[in-house]
Protein backbone atom coordinates (compact mmCIF):
# COMPACT_ATOMS: atom_id res chain seq x y z
CA UNK A 1 0.00 0.00 0.00
CA UNK A 2 1.59 3.56 -1.23
CA UNK A 3 2.07 6.41 1.79
CA UNK A 4 -1.07 8.18 0.39
CA UNK A 5 -3.29 5.61 1.17
CA UNK A 6 -1.78 4.68 4.15
CA UNK A 7 -2.02 8.29 5.01
CA UNK A 8 -5.32 8.09 4.20
CA UNK A 9 -6.21 5.20 6.27
CA UNK A 10 -4.55 6.73 9.21
CA UNK A 11 -6.78 10.17 9.23
CA UNK A 12 -10.29 8.06 8.33
CA UNK A 13 -12.45 9.53 10.91
CA UNK A 14 -14.03 6.81 13.64
CA UNK A 15 -17.89 5.94 11.92
CA UNK A 16 -20.44 7.72 13.91
CA UNK A 17 -23.19 5.84 11.24
CA UNK A 18 -23.70 2.07 11.16
CA UNK A 19 -22.94 2.88 7.17
CA UNK A 20 -19.86 3.89 7.88
CA UNK A 21 -18.57 0.99 9.85
CA UNK A 22 -19.52 -1.16 7.13
CA UNK A 23 -17.77 1.11 4.60
CA UNK A 24 -14.26 1.17 7.11
CA UNK A 25 -14.54 -2.93 7.81
CA UNK A 26 -15.37 -3.58 4.03
CA UNK A 27 -12.30 -1.81 2.64
CA UNK A 28 -9.87 -3.11 5.70
CA UNK A 29 -11.54 -6.63 5.01
CA UNK A 30 -9.64 -6.73 1.32
CA UNK A 31 -6.06 -6.21 2.98
CA UNK A 32 -7.22 -8.79 5.94
CA UNK A 33 -4.32 -11.30 4.13
CA UNK A 34 -1.93 -8.37 5.11
CA UNK A 35 -2.82 -8.07 9.05
CA UNK A 36 -1.76 -10.97 11.34
CA UNK A 37 -5.21 -11.34 13.53
CA UNK A 38 -6.89 -9.59 11.66
CA UNK A 39 -10.15 -11.02 13.06
CA UNK A 40 -8.85 -10.50 16.83
CA UNK A 41 -8.39 -7.03 15.82
CA UNK A 42 -11.48 -6.14 13.84
CA UNK A 43 -13.97 -8.27 16.48
CA UNK A 44 -14.52 -5.90 18.60
CA UNK A 45 -15.37 -3.39 15.76
CA UNK A 46 -17.67 -6.37 13.89
CA UNK A 47 -19.59 -7.46 17.06
CA UNK A 48 -21.32 -3.95 16.79
CA UNK A 49 -23.03 -5.07 13.40
CA UNK A 50 -24.28 -8.30 14.75
CA UNK A 51 -28.18 -8.09 14.91
CA UNK A 52 -28.35 -5.48 11.61
CA UNK A 53 -28.61 -2.55 14.36
CA UNK A 54 -29.94 0.75 13.03
CA UNK A 55 -27.47 2.81 15.39
CA UNK A 56 -24.44 2.53 16.38
CA UNK A 57 -23.14 1.68 20.05
CA UNK A 58 -19.71 3.43 19.57
CA UNK A 59 -17.78 3.09 22.89
CA UNK A 60 -13.97 2.53 24.09
CA UNK A 61 -13.82 -0.79 23.07
CA UNK A 62 -14.53 -0.07 19.54
CA UNK A 63 -12.40 2.89 19.43
CA UNK A 64 -9.15 1.17 20.61
CA UNK A 65 -9.91 -1.27 17.79
CA UNK A 66 -10.57 1.07 15.50
CA UNK A 67 -7.56 2.75 15.99
CA UNK A 68 -5.19 -0.79 16.45
CA UNK A 69 -6.69 -1.33 12.99
CA UNK A 70 -5.35 1.62 11.55
CA UNK A 71 -2.23 1.18 13.01
CA UNK A 72 -2.19 -2.36 11.20
CA UNK A 73 -1.96 -0.76 8.38
CA UNK A 74 1.45 1.32 9.18
CA UNK A 75 2.84 -1.45 10.33
CA UNK A 76 2.35 -4.74 8.55
CA UNK A 77 4.85 -6.94 7.30
CA UNK A 78 5.49 -7.57 3.53
CA UNK A 79 4.80 -10.51 2.45
CA UNK A 80 6.86 -12.39 0.17
CA UNK A 81 5.65 -14.36 -2.80
CA UNK A 82 6.02 -18.09 -1.88
CA UNK A 83 9.47 -20.28 -2.85
CA UNK A 84 8.16 -23.26 -4.38
CA UNK A 85 11.73 -24.98 -3.94
CA UNK A 86 11.87 -23.94 -0.16
CA UNK A 87 9.92 -25.53 2.74
CA UNK A 88 7.08 -23.79 4.42
CA UNK A 89 6.13 -23.05 7.80
CA UNK A 90 3.01 -23.09 8.99
CA UNK A 91 2.22 -21.67 12.49
CA UNK A 92 -1.35 -21.54 13.53
CA UNK A 93 -3.24 -20.08 17.24
CA UNK A 94 -6.16 -20.03 18.67
CA UNK A 95 -7.84 -18.25 21.50
CA UNK A 96 -11.46 -18.44 23.35
CA UNK A 97 -12.69 -16.35 20.33
CA UNK A 98 -10.75 -16.85 17.08
CA UNK A 99 -8.62 -18.38 15.30
CA UNK A 100 -5.42 -17.76 13.00
CA UNK A 101 -2.24 -19.31 11.48
CA UNK A 102 0.74 -18.07 9.39
CA UNK A 103 2.68 -19.07 6.20
CA UNK A 104 6.06 -18.33 5.95
CA UNK A 105 9.38 -19.61 4.64
CA UNK A 106 13.10 -19.06 5.61
CA UNK A 107 15.00 -17.08 3.50
CA UNK A 108 18.35 -15.90 2.87
CA UNK A 109 21.52 -16.37 5.54
CA UNK A 110 20.73 -17.50 8.59
CA UNK A 111 17.15 -18.27 7.15
CA UNK A 112 14.81 -15.73 8.93
CA UNK A 113 11.06 -15.98 8.61
CA UNK A 114 8.88 -14.12 6.45
CA UNK A 115 5.18 -14.37 6.26
CA UNK A 116 3.97 -15.52 2.93
CA UNK A 117 0.31 -15.56 4.20
CA UNK A 118 -1.84 -14.79 7.08
CA UNK A 119 -5.30 -16.56 8.04
CA UNK A 120 -7.92 -15.58 10.65
CA UNK A 121 -11.48 -15.77 11.69
CA UNK A 122 -14.05 -15.97 14.17
CA UNK A 123 -15.19 -19.05 16.17
CA UNK A 124 -18.92 -19.89 15.54
CA UNK A 125 -20.46 -19.98 18.71
CA UNK A 126 -20.03 -24.05 19.00
CA UNK A 127 -16.59 -23.94 17.89
CA UNK A 128 -16.27 -21.63 20.76
CA UNK A 129 -17.23 -24.53 23.35
CA UNK A 130 -13.98 -26.60 21.85
CA UNK A 131 -11.32 -27.10 24.90
CA UNK A 132 -8.11 -25.41 24.27
CA UNK A 133 -6.35 -28.80 22.78
CA UNK A 134 -9.52 -29.29 20.06
CA UNK A 135 -9.60 -25.52 18.83
CA UNK A 136 -5.78 -25.75 17.98
CA UNK A 137 -6.71 -28.48 16.07
CA UNK A 138 -9.50 -26.84 14.33
CA UNK A 139 -6.55 -23.98 13.36
CA UNK A 140 -4.40 -26.62 12.29
CA UNK A 141 -7.43 -27.87 10.08
CA UNK A 142 -8.42 -24.38 9.02
CA UNK A 143 -4.48 -23.47 7.87
CA UNK A 144 -4.52 -26.44 5.76
CA UNK A 145 -7.81 -25.97 4.09
CA UNK A 146 -7.46 -22.20 3.11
Amino acid sequence: MDVVKIRAVMEWPAPTTVRELQRFLGFADFYRRFIHNYSSVAGPLTSLLRGKPKKLAWMDQAQVAFQQLKDCFTRAPILRHPDPDLPFVVEVDASSSGLGAVLSQRHGEPGKLHPSAYYSRKLTAAEANYDVGNRELLAIKAALEE
